[in-house]
């Protein structure tokens, strides 16, 4: 009876932290600044989009079939590249041999070399593996262009047989999608990544096989409750400015239609490993995350963000779905302001 109560006891205050949570949180109401891709230059849809430059121009890789990938001279208009892969990684097939895509993938350029963080799941389940390809050249003309598979970094299994919802390693809880490198000031390699299974996670890196280091610690820097309503959460990205980590993440479902809620929320901390707060004080480890868009006009779903730096502009780089043309993905990128509460906004500067 006193382990009933406890366990009652807690979920009241989870439910109490949830009710609390969806008081503190409000909508972001401001007029956003606009999308500067021409969305009738992309002739398939875009999901899950990462924006690099190498050399003169800029490269956007979304989720395909075999890693598609656009070439752009201005940001603006956009052309069919190529794809990263002729078929399937053979090791990819032999983890998972319902793998039928290449998804969210990562680009970044570290120690000479372009990094493509990608990784495939069965849907609806946890059951997922990262792998990585590199690449001297993004450039398909290039004498250097050849992609080079290192095959697996990352796995996700089912911590009991045929049961798809609870995942991880021996050593963790997670599920292995959605990976993001990033390198921080002192230029130690993390990968974050992760969804509602076990939350965001964090773990460190070998700076040689780019696998996590040998008994690295996974740390949990976000997450959500099921209690919570449509409590997804996935897609993270970490940015570092001015002494704070930030960390861009996608909540709510992608894909319901006139029902989706999928927006990108944001939270900061001073040290990688969190704990990250977002503009309330609300630990994100709790299910917090201060929003930062949700919807433009007919877009909807606006989430799943990459961030990408030039010339000391901040830009957003995230897929939307058009409401009236049966929720087709296109391709959003927009200037991303910093208050000076050292808050990050799409809102356009006051006339």
């Amino acid at each position: 009876m006193l382990r009933i109560c406890r366990r009652l006891k807690v979920l009241s205050l989870l439910a109490l932290s949830t009710l609390l949570m969806s008081c503190g949180q409000s909508r972001v109401d401001c007029v956003l600044n606009p999308n500067v891709a021409d969305p009738k230059t992309i002739t398939s849809p875009i999901h899950d989009p990462s924006l690099i430059k190498s050399e003169d121009a800029y490269f956007v890789y979304s989720s395909s079939h075999l890693g598609s990938f656009y070439r752009s001279d201005n940001l603006r208009e956009w052309r069919l590249a190529g794809q990263v892969f002729e078929a399937l990684p053979a090791w990819l097939v032999q983890q998972i041999p319902q793998a039928d895509h290449i998804g969210a993938p990562d680009l970044a350029f570290y120690r000479g070399r372009y990094l493509y963080f990608y990784q495939s799941h069965i849907s609806n389940t946890c059951n997922a593996a990262t792998g990585l390809a590199t690449n001297l050249s993004l450039d398909p003309n290039s004498a250097n262009y050849q992609w080079l598979d290192h095959g697996l970094i990352l796995r996700s299994k089912p911590h009991y047989a045929d049961i798809d919802i609870y995942c991880g390693d021996e050593s963790a809880t997670f599920n292995a999608i959605d990976a993001h490198f990033f390198v921080d000031p002192n230029q130690t390699p993390w990968l974050v990544f992760g969804s509602t299974i076990g939350g965001i996670k964090l773990v460190e890196l070998d700076p040689l096989t780019l696998k996590p280091l040998p008994g690295a610690e996974f740390t949990t820097l976000a997450q959500r409750f099921l209690l919570q309503n449509d409590p997804i959460i996935e897609a993270p990205h970490l940015l570092y400015r001015q002494g704070y980590f930030y960390l861009f993440m996608s909540f709510n479902h992608c894909c319901r239609g006139a029902d989706t809620q999928y927006q990108v929320r944001v939270g900061r901390s001073r040290d990688i490993a969190g704990p990250y707060l977002d503009a309330n004080g609300w630990p994100l480890y709790l299910g917090g995350g201060t929003p930062l868009i949700a919807r433009d006009g007919n877009y909807m779903g606006t989430g799943h963000s990459d961030l990408f730096s030039e010339n000391g502009q901040d830009w957003l780089v995230h897929h939307a779905k058009r409401a009236d043309e049966d929720y087709r993905a296109y391709l959003h990128i927009r200037k991303l302001r910093w208050l000076t509460t050292g808050w990050p906004s799409l809102c356009a500067e006051p006339a």
